[in-house]
């Protein structure tokens, strides 16, 4: 929507995107903004993507496990088929090193952009423990004081909800309270990242939806409460789950970084200075830490039989992969071979975990009744919690 705003054209003119429910494309569209995953589900289908001239993973530090996947395919498809194809890896905070030494043959290219001077203050809490009551105590003082708008940094919605609950009882008329993750209408996103009205500031609550791509008009001031939520696989539930854990310094540099978009500005870190110094420069990749099945039948309907078969950036522990293998072949997705079975074919093209995917064809053996609370389980689990959603409306 920003895009298409700069060139004063609604969006599915030159400016389009694609999503897994929704795309607005046309014949004049010449730029499309997708997901990696829909990215894949693309190559898939059409492996020469003869259409395409140029490839841009965005903020490519991130390192999802779909964008390993997707970068890995359209590498493939590159050396096989399309050779003309030029793929772009973008972020401000790359790790150069180890993608100049995996990828020798790229060319590198460095922008310093504009940027504003941004001061940097260290306040930790006393108990740990008890950041959250740290985090209010700041924010509540900064509220009071502070001229400009405030951006905060938080580890997840639950955090985001017991800062607004008490903001809101000592906030001051002209600051406006807004909070900003992925769960949000796009009105409600818009009205976050949205210059606020004359004479009015806002603080704006925010998961790391906020780290990176969106500039949050008038903020010159950040709160980062140094942590995260990450997706880690879970053997107990054999599903993903979130826990909370420290970000790197990458993540820290780019939550300063939102202070001088637009004017010098500062940071405030809710942790100690030697804290930051003892982090990883980067995050652990998805690949290492989150659930291999979704990949895996990917890679399985690309016909290899080992990740080690695609130019992946980075590869999982061998005995992690091996189970996932195995599962895929527990759930009659993959035979013996690792090769996608009858009832593999029919859960890869259902748009969600292969684990519910097979839960849904099961269930559609039975009757309508058992397919229909399937699907409603599946949607439960996969798309947040749906009655919560009609409730908040």
């Amino acid at each position: 929507q920003f895009l298409a705003f700069q060139l004063d054209e609604k969006i599915g003119d030159t400016i389009g995107y694609r999503l897994r429910n929704d795309t607005k494309v046309s014949k004049h569209t010449r730029l499309e903004v997708m997901t990696e995953g829909v990215l894949t589900q693309i190559i898939q289908s059409d492996p020469e993507l003869s259409h395409v001239a140029l490839i841009i993973f965005d903020e490519f530090h991130e390192r999802s496990l779909q964008g390993d996947l997707a970068f890995a395919l359209t590498r493939e498809l590159q050396t096989v088929f399309r050779n003309d194809l030029k793929l772009l890896l973008m972020s401000a905070t790359l790790d150069v090193d180890y993608l100049c030494e995996a990828l020798p043959e790229a060319k590198l290219l460095q922008s310093e952009g504009r940027s504003f001077p941004v001061e940097l203050n260290y306040l930790a809490p006393k108990n740990s423990h008890r950041w959250r009551e740290h985090a209010l105590t700041v924010i509540s003082d900064k509220m009071l004081h502070h001229n400009g708008s405030i951006l905060v940094f938080v580890a997840g919605k639950s955090d985001i909800h017991f800062l607004l609950e008490r903001l809101r009882i000592i906030l001051p008329k002209q600051v406006n309270l807004c909070a900003l993750f992925g769960e949000l209408s796009l009105r409600e996103q818009q009205q976050a990242i949205s210059i606020p009205p004359p004479g009015q500031r806002k603080v704006v609550l925010a998961t790391n939806i906020a780290e990176t791509s969106l500039t949050i008009e008038g903020v010159n001031l950040v709160i980062d409460c140094g942590f995260e939520k990450v997706a880690v696989f879970d053997h107990a539930s054999l599903m993903n789950k979130l826990i909370q854990q420290k970000i790197s310094k990458a993540s820290a540099v780019q939550r300063a970084g939102r202070a001088g978009r637009l004017m010098p500005g500062q940071c405030i870190r809710l942790f100690a200075k030697e804290d930051f110094e003892r982090r990883p420069l980067h995050s652990v990749n998805d690949i290492q830490q989150a659930d291999l099945l979704p990949m895996l039948i990917e890679a399985a309907r690309w016909g290899v039989t080992s990740l080690s078969q695609l130019p992946l950036l980075e590869l999982p522990r061998p005995i992690k992969e091996q189970q996932a293998w195995q599962e895929l072949q527990n759930l009659l997705i993959i035979d013996k071979k690792l090769a996608l079975t009858q009832h593999g074919n029919k859960v890869s093209m259902l748009a969600c975990h292969p684990r519910l995917a097979h839960m849904i064809l099961i269930a559609q053996t039975y009757d309508q009744n058992t397919t229909i609370l399937a699907c409603l389980i599946a949607a439960l689990i996969e798309e947040r919690d749906t009655f919560k959603s009609e409730q908040a409306k």
